[in-house]
């Protein structure tokens, strides 16, 4: 997909009439969305390696778009549909070589029940939810698994007025298809928001919020016919400042993820950033 394409899904997505709700950059969030009501995220995400342990000199870079529908089925469910429509990868080898390939990711679907809510205060709740959904193999190759890989989390967020933390945790059974499989993944997050301006809300609803956030990632082992793939699975634990500017018909947001330990198996590049972007639009659908 050409770049001018994303520029048009952004821009298309800004004249839908929307109500703001605010969420976490990188964490899942156990907040409602109302019901008949929505979310367009667009996100980029750039992402940075040049540490080559096989000492074949190989940097990448990589640029993700992730594009993510939410809807509000009830009060207490919710749906999330995200497809990452551009994806474009750069690896350079110690030769001075790039190779270039760029397709559609695989596609998520994910259900969130919330199944306790406590609004024990003006700008204050404490709720708890559980997730459920699938992996499906739309991605190409290099940018996806050819399976289909259901999962499994639960994600906690407690508010009080201009502070919020949210916790998630959220597990990927990968299944095996066409003599392939993925190691399982486990993520989990931790995020702490805190609404720096304004300190009382006085009629217009703009808003300056502050996020640091924990991420983590664990994947298993890859197999391949029948054989484990060495250089591939681990650990990595991101440390994630950001922000977000919340208005009536958008919220900006920026992070950055910063790896504090990496424990990855075989010869894989770690990491050293990712960066990421986006525009989110709340709208209301009116269907009922």
């Amino acid at each position: 997909m050409k770049w001018w394409a994303l520029v048009v899904v952004i821009v298309a997505a800004g004249l839908l009439p929307s109500m703001v709700a605010a969420q976490g950059i990188n964490t899942n969030v156990a907040l409602a969305v109302a019901e008949d009501e929505g979310i367009f995220r667009s996100q980029l995400r750039y992402r940075r390696a040049t540490d080559d342990p096989s000492g074949m000199g190989r940097e990448l870079d990589a640029l993700v778009a992730p594009q993510t529908l939410v809807y509000g089925i009830t009060p207490r469910l919710t749906a999330f549909a995200t497809l990452p429509i551009l994806a474009q990868r750069w690896v350079r080898m110690g030769d001075g070589s790039v190779n270039t390939d760029s397709a559609v990711g695989d596609f998520r679907l994910l259900g969130r029940y919330t199944f306790f809510a406590d609004d024990y205060a003006p700008l204050s709740t404490r709720r708890l939810a559980l997730l459920a959904g699938m992996k499906f193999p739309t991605g190409a190759d290099r940018f996806g698994t050819p399976s289909f890989d259901p999962i499994f989390g639960a994600v906690g967020t407690w508010a009080a007025n201009r502070h919020e933390l949210d916790l998630d945790a959220l597990y990927t059974v990968t299944t095996k298809r066409h003599d392939v499989e993925a190691g399982d993944q486990f993520r989990y997050d931790l995020a702490y928001r805190y609404r720096v301006w304004p300190g009382r809300f006085k009629g217009r609803l703009l808003q300056l919020n502050g996020t640091l956030e924990l991420n983590g990632q664990w994947a298993g082992k890859s197999r391949t016919d029948g054989s484990t793939v060495a250089a591939s699975g681990g650990s990595v634990l991101f440390l994630s400042p950001g922000a977000q500017f919340i208005t009536k018909r958008f919220i900006l947001e920026a992070s950055v993820l910063v790896p504090i330990w990496q424990d990855l198996n075989g010869p894989q590049l770690e990491d050293d950033f990712t960066a990421v972007l986006s525009v989110r639009i709340p709208f209301a659908l009116g269907l009922r």
